[in-house]
């Protein structure tokens, strides 16, 4: 039997912030567990690599949903990491924050220290930002924040029309002011990708006091009464017993509840029809589950400036090969670094929509029609009313949940998408982007009534990868998660700290906010804690 004084589950983009921050205290005895392998793989370390990295089985959980109604019955790809650094280390590397709105509105959702005002300091702390240190970014900190290095002019393409069209040029997304079209920033560090593994997690992994497990999975927790003991963890060497003073849940927004559901917490009508002791009946757990949806248009491009010189066969041999010798060459970049933040709805109160600009037809050329120089835009709306959920399928751990982000269930996203399209549209015919377009091979000109678009949506839409909200933090009596203390509400000794907290899905990518989140929970813990 192993014992520690706080054990960790999880390793990704909070997971690794709570253990570098809780295992500061040299007399805290700190277990990390991650059921998947180490990072140091040439398909995480290269940035132009994300596809290979997202699409295997040994870095990816790989879960799909169930049929989603309002997508004509079909199933879409939900990956989460399964590596050190957890989705960090298969994402696409883009670094945003999200609007300053998101963090007020969740303090207005019962969230109170939540409002931006109150998180900007934990951003500030742990960037490494090329732009270097002012009111809205850090310079000392692991995590670095970097410039996009590409010298395709189809990323500058974007942007112009974007200002054509009469939207800001934006420098950054993550200062006084979101909306416009510009470059992202990236955790790219001389050319690698930069983990929160890799920023957090491995420097801290050589404290005596922080003991790191890889390919350990969390299969169940502990309980006495109410308070929660351990966990049981599978292994290489079969099912190990694992006692703990405290525990963290940093799983993710899959992961955390998944696991609190098959320990007897969550909703108790769900877990008696799987025979499993209510530890703690909490209706939150698995409840509110929302995604970022997206949808595409994609055009040939005239000219040779896409990653498809690179990215095909054999040229692709030889930039792996200049990578591994040199560092150098098109595997330092990602062929995603640049898109838009507008809205759509001119009542919002921050910017609605969110656009990606893919240097490639796809990330990874799998299929004839996605081979040969082109681009790809795709839309999202950045803040979905649809609440879905995460429920089990089995008492086996072994066996995924049941997961239903319920997409589009809402007649403002339907519009909202459909919108989106029509704006992508406009936007590839201003100057810039129309000298060196080519047809359009989706939605395809034969798409243009409303109702042909929104089957186009419903045939083609995909998840972006930004589940949260399956153990929402509030104050209110079904929110599963204290705010000011990251307790998991119902049992004593369990914390819970990562996307699953979050009450509303935060305008852009999810990583900044999971790390800002594993941040500010380690304090709020350690002081729980004591």
């Amino acid at each position: 039997m192993t014992t520690a004084d706080l054990l960790i589950i999880g390793a990704g983009s909070a997971g690794c912030v709570l253990a570098e921050r809780l295992s500061r205290d040299p007399s805290r005895r700190v277990l990390v567990v991650e059921a998947g392998p180490t990072n140091d793989h040439l398909f995480i370390r290269m940035p132009a690599a994300v596809a290979k990295a997202i699409g295997s089985p040994r870095f990816n959980w790989q879960y799909q949903t169930a049929p989603l109604r309002h997508l004509g019955g079909r199933g879409l790809s939900t990956p989460r990491g399964r590596v050190l650094g957890g989705s960090s280390s298969i994402n696409a590397l883009v670094y945003i924050r999200g609007n300053a709105w998101d963090y007020d509105n969740w303090a207005a959702l019962g969230c109170p220290g939540w409002d931006y005002e109150s998180v900007l300091p934990y951003f500030r702390a742990v960037e490494a930002n090329a732009l270097g240190a002012g009111p809205y970014h850090g310079d000392a900190g692991p995590l670095t924040v970097s410039h996009p290095e590409s010298e395709s002019p189809a990323f500058e393409a974007f942007i112009a029309a974007g200002e054509t069209l009469g939207h800001p040029r934006n420098p950054d997304f993550n200062g006084s002011a979101q909306a416009g079209f510009g470059p992202f920033q990236l955790n790219i560090r001389d050319g690698r990708r930069w983990s929160a593994a890799d920023a957090f997690l491995l420097p801290a992994a050589q404290r005596p006091n922080l003991t790191l497990r890889t390919d350990a999975r969390a299969i169940g927790l502990t309980a006495s009464g109410s308070r929660i003991t351990g966990a049981a963890l599978a292994g290489r060497g079969g099912v190990e017993a694992v006692t703990a003073g405290d525990v963290v849940l940093a799983a993710g927004a899959i992961g955390s509840p998944h696991l609190m559901l098959l320990s007897g917490i969550g909703p108790g009508d769900h877990l008696r029809a799987y025979g499993i002791g209510i530890v703690a009946d909490a209706p939150g757990v698995g409840a509110g589950l929302h995604d970022h949806l997206e949808v595409k248009v994609k055009h040939r491009m005239t000219r040779p400036w896409s990653m498809w010189s690179h990215a095909r066969f054999p040229n692709w041999l030889w930039t792996g090969a200049r990578y591994l010798a040199t560092g150098q060459g098109a595997g330092r970049q990602q062929g995603l670094e640049a898109g838009a933040f507008l809205s759509l709805d001119p009542s919002a109160p921050a910017p609605d929509t969110q656009l990606h600009f893919i240097n490639a037809l796809s990330f990874d050329g799998g299929t004839a029609a996605d081979r040969g120089h082109g681009y790809a835009i795709d839309v999202t709306h950045t803040r979905p009313e649809s609440r879905g959920t995460l429920t089990l399928t089995s008492t086996d751990p072994g066996i995924p949940p049941r997961i239903d982000p319920n997409y589009l269930s809402e007649d403002t996203e339907r519009r909202m998408m459909r919108d989106g399209l029509k704006l992508l549209r406009a936007l590839c015919r201003q100057p810039a982007l129309a000298k060196i377009s080519g047809p359009e091979l989706q939605p395809g000109p034969e798409v243009q009534t409303d109702d042909a678009l929104d089957a186009y949506i419903r045939r083609t839409a995909e998840s972006i990868y930004h589940p949260v909200g399956t153990a929402r933090m509030g104050v209110d009596a079904a929110a599963v998660v204290d705010p000011a203390t990251m307790a998991v509400k119902g049992v004593d000794n369990l914390y819970l700290a990562d996307a699953s907290v979050m009450p509303q899905l935060v305008s852009g990518n999810t990583h900044a906010a999971s790390v800002m989140i594993g941040t500010k929970g380690a304090d709020l813990i350690a002081a729980a804690i004591g």
